[in-house]
């Protein structure tokens, strides 16, 4: 997982403006973060419902949770 994987999900934890930003428009949202090719689809792939959980399985501070589909 890259630093700037953290900086947009810890971002769109914090901020609910950033966060429907980057599940409605990935690209638009992630422009000047250099975010990994895997990292950028797996972002793209998130829903609303799926968020809190992928964000936790990174180990940001206010969620929890595991990968989509590993738990």
């Amino acid at each position: 997982m890259s630093e700037a994987l953290e900086q947009v999900v810890d971002r769109a934890v914090k901020d609910a403006t950033y966060r429907q930003l980057l599940l409605n428009n990935p690209d638009e949202a992630l422009k000047g973060y250099a975010v990994t090719g895997e990292e950028r689809q797996m972002l793209a792939n998130l829903t609303d419902a799926t968020f809190d959980e992928f964000a936790g399985s990174l180990g940001a501070r206010t969620t929890k949770g595991m990968w989509p589909g590993t738990g």
